[in-house]
């Protein structure tokens, strides 16, 4: 054969060892069961465009033209199925991830409700403390000891000691004391230093959600160090009308993260916990804000901008 028939015939086997390669890689992805069936209809295609190059090479003049026709044809429709099955997939896809991210909306919008419950317990607390205080004065004009007494008893079972965030602002205030009340059991603690206004312009259940899932990455991450370094830094502020938030925490050096290099949790249940970094990065879509991370041996630091709340 002359070398322009070798480089024809090479040119062929490429072009579909190439489709071969690169959409083998889709199968295995998005429909790892069907690879053995891709792989046979592919050696198939094999064969048969070996076959047509045969003939290309040396058949008749009108056989070579038929052929090459063929060889065209397969190559140009495995080009177009397998492009349109890869546009296919990744809209399936994206519609799931969609899916996924709505039911996390749904899981935070009722935190958020549950959260706020709770804060509305916490007004109640204070209002029966206020009116304590306005008994034991009352007592304390009668010099009834023993009433004072029976009063404090009843106070001291007052839930106050897990409200730190007080700074007005409704969410900050919600979330932060009701992830602080929840991480006593795992002697977690808090030190808060958050200069913020009372109102924000900004999406209060995707707030919520931000700010709830970045304190339970935190807090997950304390649970694998020994429980005196077991302490998470909250800073807010507002800076240019945007709002920086600080989150660091102790951690033990391990950092998990996917094939894109994207940080994971560490939990197992995923759907009901804090799913790391992407779905922080979900929630602050549409321009809501930004988030970025660092970290050394012993810390890790979570900040977040929230754009124009102010």
């Amino acid at each position: 054969m002359s070398s322009s028939k070798y480089l024809l015939f090479f040119i062929i086997n490429f072009s579909h060892l190439f489709l071969g390669y690169r959409y083998f890689s889709i199968f295995l992805k998005y429909s790892a069961k069907r690879r053995y069936l891709f792989i046979f209809a592919w050696g198939i295609l094999l064969v048969l465009l070996n076959i047509l190059s045969y003939y290309v090479i040396f058949g008749s003049d009108p056989l070579q033209i038929f052929c090459s026709f063929i060889i065209g044809s397969i190559l140009s429709a495995s080009t177009v199925i397998f492009h349109f099955y890869d546009r296919k997939q990744a809209e399936a896809e994206s519609k799931l991830k969609e899916l996924f991210f709505q039911q996390q909306l749904q899981y935070y919008e009722k935190q958020y409700q549950e959260i706020f419950k709770q804060q509305n317990e916490t007004r109640i607390m204070r209002h029966e403390l206020k009116n304590n205080f306005i008994l034991l004065e009352a007592l304390a004009d009668k010099g009834d000891i023993q009433g004072i007494q029976e009063s404090i008893q009843q106070m001291y079972h007052l839930k106050e000691n897990h409200i730190l965030a007080h700074t007005g602002n409704m969410v900050v205030d919600a979330v932060l004391n009701y992830k602080i009340s929840s991480a006593s059991p795992d002697n977690i603690k808090f030190e808060l230093d958050l200069n913020i206004p009372t109102k924000l312009d900004i999406n209060d259940v995707r707030f919520c959600g931000v700010l709830g899932n970045a304190i339970e990455n935190a807090m997950e991450a304390c649970l694998h160090v020994p429980i005196a370094q077991r302490t998470i830094t909250v800073f807010m502020q507002v800076q240019k009308k945007n709002l920086f938030v600080e989150i660091s925490n102790p951690y033990d050096g391990t950092i998990l993260t996917d094939s894109k290099g994207k940080l994971l949790s560490r939990k197992k249940n995923r759907m009901n916990h804090g799913l790391g970094i992407s779905v922080m990065e979900e929630l602050l879509g549409n321009n809501m804000g930004s988030l970025e991370t660092v970290w050394d041996d012993n810390f890790f630091y979570l900040r977040i901008l929230f754009y124009l709340v102010i």
